[in-house]
């Protein structure tokens, strides 16, 4: 697989580096914490977006920011030699701002079944076996969840791939797990240690940010959330729509057909055209629409289901990548003695409501 827009290109290139928490850091030392954090995702947005309000919204080339008079220094404190468009590039793929168009942004993998699915699925970096299984595990009332656990059974499967035998159980790396939730028939033969198992792993990716690993394409890596949510749009592709399809055949939203994603419009996206932060709100949407429904009569397997995703759900909901990124920056500031801890707490406080428990 491989992307071929010109976002797809620098991203690979600059695999490993980290823009987002980088350029927090900057602003913190230039503007101090409480400026350079108050904002700064709707900044952001709006100037890396020619249209911020659209789901459908391609990206600007050199933003508004790139022409500050700091901006050479940001570049230089990047390891590497880091242009200006791979750094922008990275920007927009960590937060989000890229599509997933079939033969445009992304070189899609066989074992979907349809062009579209196979899209969003690809970017997910989801294999075709776990994204069919998970979702035959729950059914399509339950596709928000799947997605999850999909997500889930990829990162326990690289983990296996590229940790010795030997080092696994150290690692707490159970390929046990993998095995036993790929031989399931239903969701009642999944134990619950094996469901919180994988609760626990997606958990802690939404929680711990970790930028530019690389995908098994060897392509940057979209950030869990936006994995999960395109995963379960991929699903609700899958599904086919009553009337028509509504994304014309280049992958471009067909007027009338596709959703706006404002409120009050029911209408589907066109996913395959929308970034992937549109894809994510229309992904937390779903998951609560998903949430509501109560089966006709005792589901075990389901059950256990619901409460372990319920943790992940709200992380989901609440977890605005640049939240975490202001979290993990105030936190290293602090270590550097850089910033008080008192200075760090106002950095912190949205982001802390990703470790609030949840309530019984």
């Amino acid at each position: 697989m491989a992307l071929l827009g010109s976002a797809g290109t620098h991203a690979t290139s600059t695999s490993g580096i980290d823009v987002l928490s980088h350029l927090q850091r900057e602003r913190v030392a230039r503007l101090g914490v409480a400026e350079a954090f108050a904002g700064s995702e709707s900044t952001l947005l709006s100037q890396l977006l020619s249209e911020p309000t659209s789901p459908y919204s391609a990206t600007v080339e050199k933003p508004d920011f790139t022409n500050d008079i700091d901006w050479p220094e940001i570049l230089a404190g990047l390891p590497g030699e880091v242009s200006t468009a791979s750094a922008v590039a990275v920007l927009d793929w960590d937060l989000g701002l890229t599509r997933a168009r079939p033969g445009r942004d992304v070189e899609t993998r066989a074992g979907y079944k349809d062009t579209f699915v196979a899209a969003s699925a690809t970017k997910a970096d989801v294999d075709a076996d776990i994204f069919w299984h998970m979702v035959d595990l729950t059914g399509f009332r339950h596709s928000t969840r799947a997605a999850t656990y999909a997500v889930a059974m990829q990162l326990l499967r690289e983990q296996v791939r590229h940790t010795a035998p030997a080092r696994r159980a150290v690692l707490g790396i159970d390929e046990g797990v993998f095995e036993r939730v790929m031989a399931a028939a239903y969701l009642d033969q999944i134990s619950h240690h094996d469901m919180q198992y994988l609760s626990t792993l997606v958990q802690h990716r939404l929680i711990h940010w970790q930028p530019g690993g690389r995908a098994t394409s060897g392509l940057r890596q979209l950030p869990i959330a936006f994995r999960i949510a395109r995963v379960a749009a991929a699903y609700r592709d899958s599904q086919g729509y009553v009337g028509s399809f509504p994304c014309r055949p280049d992958a471009t939203p067909w007027e009338g057909r596709a959703g706006t994603g404002t409120d009050g419009d029911p209408r589907p996206l066109c996913f395959a055209a929308a970034t992937d932060r549109a894809v994510h709100r229309w992904y937390v949407e779903e998951s609560g629409r998903q949430a509501a429904w109560v089966p006709p009569h005792k589901q075990s397997g389901m059950q256990r289901l619901a409460g372990f995703a319920a943790a992940v759900l709200v992380l989901l909901d609440l977890a605005a990548l640049v939240e975490v990124v202001e979290a993990v920056v105030a936190d290293d500031l602090v270590t550097a003695e850089s910033l008080t801890p008192a200075e760090a707490d106002v950095a912190a406080e949205r982001a802390d409501l990703l470790f609030c428990p949840l309530p019984e």
